[in-house]
């Protein structure tokens, strides 16, 4: 077919006009974007088949509204966070802010959800840990890599015994291994409750009031970073029209 001098021009405009589109990425719901669990109930249970969670419905709620699919993936707390610093993971929830975890997560706001710092001991020892310098009398499990409060959090004074997981200190406190651990509410209490040591381990007297605000954050090396403001957006959503308390519902 001949193409006269005007259609010419015309098919010109219109490849200068489609270019741009034509170079443009996939939209983002038809990638995947892996979505790192801890064990961590009841925000993350990972021990059987099938995961579930805080975190894990507040994800479905989030593939819903964002039209975006999360791959699902389990690893302890501190692997978990050596991926997202390699980027081999995307996005993570569950995580406080700290300065070194800023090197390489991008956090969007608001937070979804907050726990209180609280310490264990073994029934009836409620009165060894009164204030925070009994702390330098006792040997004070903690989970590896995670930020309770400062100066706790850097205090090298202190006798610290680090596992991988929470789960483990509950076993490790109540044979003598150590005399009390930190941990977070709800949480702590739900391990408690749900592992057989209601009536063996107790709160300690001394009580840090310290909140800590928890948040989904993307790895700055994830190509899904863009994404992080509209996670941001539906989580401030999800607050306002009463679906992230309903989800905290379920597991009180």
């Amino acid at each position: 077919m001949l193409v006269t001098k005007k259609r010419y021009r015309t098919l010109c405009v219109l490849s200068v006009l489609l270019t741009p589109l034509l170079l443009l990425k996939p939209v983002i719901a038809n990638e995947i974007i892996r979505y790192g669990f801890s064990h961590w109930p009841p925000y993350g249970m990972t021990e059987q088949p099938q995961i579930y969670g805080i975190n894990y419905d507040i994800g479905l709620e989030l593939e819903k509204r964002l039209g975006i699919t999360l791959q699902p993936r389990v690893c302890p707390f501190k692997r978990c966070l050596l991926e997202l610093e390699n980027g081999s993971l995307d996005l993570f929830s569950g995580v406080a802010k700290n300065e070194d975890r800023e090197k390489y997560l991008a956090y969007s706001t608001p937070p979804y959800s907050a726990v209180s710092v609280v310490f264990y001991v073994r029934k009836g020892e409620a009165k060894i840990l009164t204030n925070y310098d009994d702390l330098y009398k006792l040997r004070v499990g903690y989970v590896s890599k995670s930020h309770y409060f400062d100066p706790f959090n850097k205090d090298t004074a202190i006798q610290k015994v680090e596992v991988a997981k929470e789960q483990r200190l509950l076993p490790m406190l109540s044979s003598n291994r150590i005399d009390t651990y930190v941990g977070t509410d709800p949480n702590a209490s739900y391990e408690v409750l749900t592992k057989g040591f209601k009536g063996r381990l107790e709160k300690a007297d001394y009580n840090p009031d310290v909140e800590v605000p928890l948040y989904f954050a993307m790895s700055r090396k994830s190509k899904h970073l863009a994404l992080l403001d509209k996670i941001g957006q539906a989580i401030q959503d999800m607050h306002d029209d009463g679906t992230m308390k309903r989800i905290h519902d379920r597991y009180q």
